[in-house]
């Protein structure tokens, strides 16, 4: 059962309450807190390194893909009309990152959504505009086309590589000769440019988060939709699915086909704590073929333990996202693992929410 979402931003849409774990506040912490990691809100393992994310392919015929279902983070968005769309899997570390593949083109879009946290892009090529951002902003990423076999791998011939893959420790080996680091201030960074380690470790803490995340617990309220089977169609050849598990209280990510989307490190289903889909407004550029999606605003929804919530979202100072219930009142979501989908009325995309009874959970 589908239903066609129009992305009209501003409308205020309904958040009846909070899962377990969630609180009605504005912060991921209390003040004084200990620092949380920057994409989970869950204890800090990796203090004063960057987000390092890597795009790869999620084409309906690449069945094989390495570290989804370690990633802290994982973004999705039809980024070119008429092709299928990638994935962005986000580490807190380039040491945190396992083997990932296979590596594709980077996006703009991914960059810009992960730019608070200093991240380190890792591509296999890029786009004009990709291209264009990064020389904008003076960011290099670390590329598999100039870096090749020094850091990338691939399981046939080089000249074809279907299934280029990396990971941390291959990555680590060649920041040095591209003059990168893994650590955060990298490019200029004000928040590491103090001489005291002191002060360094107290503005690495201030770095903004990627999700306004918090752990204190909350019981559900009455009001909230169960939610546990989720379609998203970014295009034709481009499907995600998710089924609710309640013994694990997590999301299993499924292929097009109904089948489970499976980490090859592990063998293992990739599984999210949060999903979150975000409505965008889009726009084609001058190619007449690539998405610029608006990332100052617009409404959503957020599922987690089986139960769903309208939301509104904007960019804040604080967080790369603020989230708002019905009454203008700041969200903060339980802190966990999550993916995200930027989705957009232009290529007609749709979102299909089921309940326990199979019914739609949307309206």
């Amino acid at each position: 059962m589908k239903r066609i979402w129009n992305l009209a931003l501003g409308t205020a849409v309904l958040c009846a309450a909070l899962l377990c774990g969630c609180t009605f506040n504005g912060s991921t912490a209390p003040a004084g807190s200990a620092p949380a990691d920057p994409l989970t809100g869950q204890e800090l393992q990796y203090p004063g390194e960057r987000v390092a994310a890597v795009v790869i392919d999620n084409a309906p015929a690449s069945t094989t893909q390495w570290g989804i279902g370690s990633a802290s983070v994982v973004l999705e968005a039809l980024t070119v009309n008429g092709r299928p769309t990638s994935l962005c899997l986000a580490y807190p570390s380039v040491s945190a990152m396992p083997t990932v593949g296979p590596v594709t083109l980077g996006q703009d879009l991914y960059w810009r959504l992960l730019s608070g946290q200093e991240v380190l892009p890792i591509q296999r090529g890029a786009g004009q505009f990709t291209r264009n951002y990064l020389d904008y902003y003076n960011l290099r990423a670390v590329d598999a086309l100039e870096v090749g076999r020094n850091a990338f791998s691939c399981d046939d011939v080089w000249s074809g590589a279907p299934l280029w893959h990396t990971s941390g420790e291959e990555i680590t080996s060649v920041l040095g000769r591209l003059n990168l680091s893994g650590a955060l201030g990298d490019h200029g960074s004000s928040a590491s440019s103090s001489a005291s380690t002191a002060e360094d470790s107290s503005a690495i803490s201030a770095l903004p988060a990627l999700l306004p995340q918090a752990k204190e617990p909350r019981l559900p309220e009455p009001g909230s939709r169960d939610a546990e089977q989720v379609l998203i169609n970014f295009a034709p050849q481009s499907t995600t699915g998710f089924a609710y598990d309640a013994a694990s209280s997590s999301y299993g990510m499924l292929r097009a086909d109904g089948s489970a989307q499976l980490d090859t490190n592990t063998g293992t289903q990739a599984r999210f704590d949060n999903l979150l889909v975000l409505y965008s407004a889009s726009s084609l550029r001058d190619d007449g073929l690539t998405l610029d999606y608006d990332l100052s605003f617009g409404g959503g929804v957020w599922l987690n333990g089986g139960r769903l919530w309208h939301i509104t979202w904007t960019q804040g100072t604080d967080s790369t996202f603020v989230f708002y219930d019905a009454d203008g009142r700041p969200l903060s979501i339980c802190a966990g693992r999550s993916y995200i989908a930027m989705v957009s009325s232009v290529t007609g995309q749709e979102l299909t929410v089921l309940d326990s009874a199979g019914q739609n959970a949307l309206n």
